[in-house]
């Protein structure tokens, strides 16, 4: 049997012992060789730097005579005439709708860019940027030459009645009458367009060509007109209707009652005797010498505004809601309360007329005007045809307050005259 005993016997081999000197010579030449591998390698850095050593070899861009087309192809901007710049812009819309039908996305980017300066050259560069990553696409390259070959372009709308000089005269018109209108659309919550389209109906009738010729007899808009022969005030309310508009506000049992509300947002004791000319038929109600004071046509605006929230009222309590039918309330301002039947599939109408050479009805032309654009920026649709009378209500408390203050220390003075005249007869 193998003998073991050695291995319980203690190690009598000599130990190694651990050495300082030895351990800083290898620290102190560890640490010389990794300063020298530094220094060198920011040598190295450094001198690639200087000589270019590290550099990619540089080219020419692929597209870089698009680009300098694009940068020299529109001239100097600020020396176009409109000409120019109608033509331009004409080509810009061309443009985008071509794009529209193979990347509506970017479309829609070039045109809110349009949108944000109205800078049409911009636009135009942006559309070249597009045109140079979709060279390859023949049927879109092929869509924009045919653009670009088309020299001749219209200038007019599709919209016939606003081509002629004289809407241009009649918008400046009516939007001097905006803070009226806004005030009366805050405290009615009827839409500002909603309004205006109305004016805007019995306005242009009045020139069909049964009377007079449009293009050559309307009137160059200094002021607008006041149709005593049909109607009161600038949107040609009838008495009868205006007497009706105003005892509704009253009159709960009436199908056409709007709310209470509207009762607080009316001063039913002003009157303009002083400035009234129009028929001696007249002088007999305060609604009509409100509705034809001169120079002032808020009462016009505010009993427009009432009616199309009464006939609003009276759709709403049988199911249907009128917000988003210009053509149907601009047929029942023309027609009157006797003509409002809510249904569900109601007609189109309302007088019929000329302008120009073209037909209309009323509700027709009311509907071609709420959404032709015309006078968007002053009267815009909002979506919100009418304001629910709780949420009026809430927003105007303040503003109702001190119409019904006003209201009160008007009716006092008049009291305190009616005294002191009665006085003096005595």
């Amino acid at each position: 049997m193998p003998n073991f005993a050695w291995m319980s016997e203690k190690s009598t081999a000599p130990s190694k012992k651990f050495s300082w000197k030895k351990w800083l010579k290898y620290s102190y030449l560890a640490a010389l060789h990794i300063l020298a591998g530094v220094a060198a390698f920011l040598i190295l850095t450094a001198l690639a730097v200087k000589f270019k050593w590290t550099n990619d070899a540089g080219d020419v861009d692929i597209n870089n005579r698009y680009y300098e087309d694009i940068a020299s192809q529109y001239g100097n901007e600020s020396k176009k005439d409109s000409a120019t710049l109608a033509r331009d812009e004409y080509i810009m819309f061309q443009r985008l709708g071509v794009l529209s039908r193979f990347y509506p996305h970017n479309a829609k980017v070039i045109s809110e860019a349009y949108q944000h300066d109205k800078n049409v050259y911009t636009a135009l560069r942006m559309l070249d940027a597009v045109n140079i990553l979709l060279r390859d696409n023949k049927e879109f390259i092929r869509a924009m030459k045919e653009v670009n070959k088309k020299a001749k372009f219209n200038t007019g709308s599709v919209y016939a009645w606003s081509n002629y000089t004289v809407w241009k005269q009649f918008c400046n018109t009516i939007i001097k009458d905006k803070q009226a209108i806004d005030s009366v659309s805050r405290l009615t919550g009827v839409e500002s367009r909603i309004i205006v389209m109305c004016v805007v109906g019995e306005q242009l009738r009045m020139f069909n060509s049964g009377r007079e010729k449009f293009k050559q007899y309307v009137y160059p808009y200094s002021r607008l007109i006041l149709p005593s022969n049909r109607g009161y005030g600038v949107s040609g309310i009838l008495e009868h209707t205006a007497l009706r508009i105003e005892s509704t506000l009253f009159n709960e049992k009436d199908p056409f009652y709007p709310g209470d509300y509207f009762q607080q947002t009316i001063n039913v004791r002003d009157s303009f005797p002083e400035v009234i000319n129009d028929s001696i038929s007249a002088h007999k109600h305060k609604t009509i010498q409100r509705l034809i004071k001169g120079g002032d046509h808020y009462y016009s605006y505010l009993y427009t505004a009432y009616l199309m929230r009464q006939f609003q009222a009276h759709w709403e309590q049988n199911g249907f809601d009128l917000s988003n039918r210009p053509e149907i309330l601009g047929t029942l301002f023309n027609l009157g309360y006797q003509k409002s039947k809510p249904k569900k599939n109601p007609e189109v109408g309302g007088s019929t007329f000329k302008i120009g050479e073209k037909d209309y009805t009323f509700g027709g032309l009311c509907f071609e005007f709420y959404y032709s654009g015309e006078m968007q920026d002053a009267f815009p649709i909002t979506g919100r045809g009418f304001i629910p009378v709780k949420e009026l209500e809430k927003n105007n408390k303040t503003w109702i307050e001190a119409i019904k203050k006003r209201i009160e220390e008007e009716e006092k003075a008049r009291l305190e005259a009616e005294e002191a005249a009665a006085a003096e007869v005595k």
